[in-house]
Order: C-alpha cells, then structure tokens, then sequence
C-alpha cells in the first residue's frame, strides 16, 4: 500500500505542476500576441503614411478635408495628426488613436484574467478531486484492514469453540471417564456452543441491524430492576474479576425493547471488564435528568484516542492490529449497541474517566409513571 501511496503523490504532483505550466504558458501566449498585435498596429502608421503620400501624388486630394475622407474609412483605428497650419498636406503624422490602444490592453487583460479564472477554478477542482480520491483511498483502506482485522478476529472466535468441542468429544470416545468427569465436559461444551451461538447470533443481529431489517418491540420497562438483574448475573459469573460499583435509582422507567437493552447492557459492561484491566473497578448507574434517562458504564482502563473515538462504533472496527492484541471480541459489540440505542430514539457517546479510563453514556427518552 506505500507503493500506492506513493504512486498517487508522484501522479498528483505531475498533474500539478502539468497544470500550471499550461496556465503560465496562456499567460506568455497571451502577452506575446498583446506585443505583437501593438506592433502591426503601429507598423500600419507607416503603411498609411505612404497611402497618403500616394495619393497626393496622384492628386486624389487637395485639402486636409479631402484628406480626412480618404483616410478615415480605410484606417478607423488610427489618426492623422496636422503639425503645420499653413502647410498641413506637406507637415503631418499618422499615429493609432488611444482608443485602439486601449482595445488591445482591454484584450489582453480580459483574456489575462479569463486563464487566470479558468486556472483557478480548474486548479481548485483537480485540488478537490485529488482530495476526494485520496480520502476514498484512505477509506479503502481502512476498509481492508478492517477487513483483514475482522478475518483473523472471527476466525479465532469461532474457531476455539469448536476446537474445544472437538477436543471434548474426543476425549469421550478415547477415554474411560466418570460420571463426575463426564458432567463436566458436558458442561464445558455446553459453554463453548453458547459462545459459539453468540458469536453467530451477533453477526446475524449486525446484518439485520445493516440494512435496518431489525425491529423492537415499544413497552414499559423498569429499567432499574433489569439492569440490577444483569449486574447481579456479572458478579456471579465473575466473582474474581473487576468488582462493579452501581449507582442505580429505583424506579426508573423507559419504552423499549427488554431484549435489546439487556444487549446492550451486557455488550457495555462485557467491553468494560474485558479493557478495564485487572483489579479495576467499573462503575455502573443510571439516574434520571429532566425527561431522559441516562445509563452509564465506566472503567479504569488504558483509555481511548481521540481518533479512535470517531470510529469506535463502525463495523468491524477494533483498537490496534488483530496480529498482536491479545483480548478477544470481533469489532461488532459497539457496532450493535450504537444501532440498538438509536432504535430507541436514544444517543450514545464516549468520554474520558479520570484519572484514566472511559466511560460509555446513553441516554434514553424515560417513562415517567
């Protein structure tokens, strides 16, 4: 890709300098054709000097009148000038009227701007042409990493179920086992066809949620009582992981789907335990402000750039390269959260904990009772 990259700015920077030689050739074109149209109209100075003088000698005329009728049609664009009252016809002088003069400089600078205008305006749309190709190279990509990231990432996420599946199937047409070993593989593989599920289960969500296929249903929910249930679930799954600090308030109700928001909650608290780091806390609430109710998930994590916050809700899209990070996941959590929210007519963003960390806020219209 820096080969392309490279070829583009070579390319770009011909184009370029391409531009503007044509442009400053007009200009040169232009000012020469400016000289050498004042030449041929001083050079005709001379020719209707000689005319004049002609016919003199042939007595076409013989007076300055008779002079002027003869002159002024054959040479509208210059002037005869008188130097002596009492000799005219012997003391004159053709020169070109300030008025031809001025025409020609008119010529030249309206044509001047006209390639300077021209120049601007096609300098500024190859300059915005460029721009836009470069961003949509950018994008592609962005869009390939992605890609490549959400390959490897689904690969692995779907791959390890499967593989301890195989191994725990196995095991059982190898080996003599007990009963107590028996429940426990058992159990073991019911965990891994969950996670496999899962896995399955968000990739269909994500494709529904995609071409906006996906519908919620619209009832009164005690928001309070699911997400209490749900952290209630989080500690005894993980009793020995990051411990949940919540500050929830009692009674707080919102139109939505149960299904949808206990998504939600989990994808948020799940990513917050998964980058929030060993020993760190995560604080969870849920409080009403005015008629919205806004949900919370913080951790104590490395935090988030700023950067990555502009795309942190796009699909497939994950922090850092696939090839080197260690947490699982497949770039699609945050992806169906965002969707999920706006379904509700809610909003989600991001912000800085401190002292470090990040924390998710939702907001969501409430039901007041």
């Amino acid at each position: 890709m820096d080969r392309a990259r490279i070829i583009f700015i070579v390319l770009s920077i011909y184009i370029i300098a391409a531009f503007g030689w044509w442009t400053y050739a007009h200009y040169r074109n232009n000012k020469t054709i400016y000289l050498q149209q004042k030449d041929v109209l001083e050079m005709r100075c001379y020719k209707a000097t000689f005319d004049i003088h002609g016919a003199i000698d042939q007595q076409l005329f013989d007076d300055t009148l008779g002079m002027k009728t003869f002159f002024d049609p054959n040479y509208p664009d210059l002037e005869v000038i008188f130097l002596d009252s009492f000799l005219p016809m012997d003391n004159f002088m053709v020169r070109p009227k300030l008025a031809s003069y001025q025409e020609l400089e008119d010529t030249y600078h309206r044509k001047l701007w006209m390639y300077i205008t021209e120049g601007a305006v096609m300098m500024l749309l190859l300059l915005w042409g460029m721009i836009v190709i470069y961003r949509s190279f950018r994008k592609e990509l962005f869009l390939k990493k992605m890609q490549n990231n959400f390959l490897l990432s689904i690969t692995h996420e779907l791959k390890t179920p499967l593989t301890a599946m195989k191994l725990y199937l196995e095991t059982l047409l190898k080996r003599q086992v007990s009963q107590e070993q028996l429940k426990t593989i058992a159990e073991n593989s019911l965990n891994e066809a969950h996670r496999l599920q899962d896995q399955v289960e968000k990739l269909l969500l994500s494709a529904q949620l995609d071409s906006n296929k996906y519908t919620i249903e619209n009832q009164s929910i005690n928001f309070s009582e699911l997400l209490q249930e749900i952290i209630t679930n989080f500690k005894k799954q993980n009793p020995n992981e990051q411990w949940i600090q919540s500050t929830i308030q009692d009674q707080v109700f919102i139109k939505g789907d149960p299904t949808a928001l206990e998504m939600i909650i989990n994808n948020l608290i799940t990513n917050a335990i998964k980058y929030g780091g060993q020993n760190s806390t995560i604080e969870i609430s849920l409080q009403i402000k005015g008629n919205q109710a806004v949900f919370s998930v913080g951790d104590q994590g490395p935090g988030i750039h700023e950067e990555d916050k502009k795309m942190l809700f796009n699909k497939f899209f994950r922090i850092g390269d696939e090839n080197t990070r260690k947490t699982k996941g497949t770039g699609l959590g945050l992806f169906i959260v965002k969707h999920l929210v706006e379904l509700h007519n809610g909003k989600i963003s991001v912000r800085n904990n401190q002292p470090k960390g990040t924390i998710f806020d939702i907001k969501l219209q409430s039901d007041a009772e």
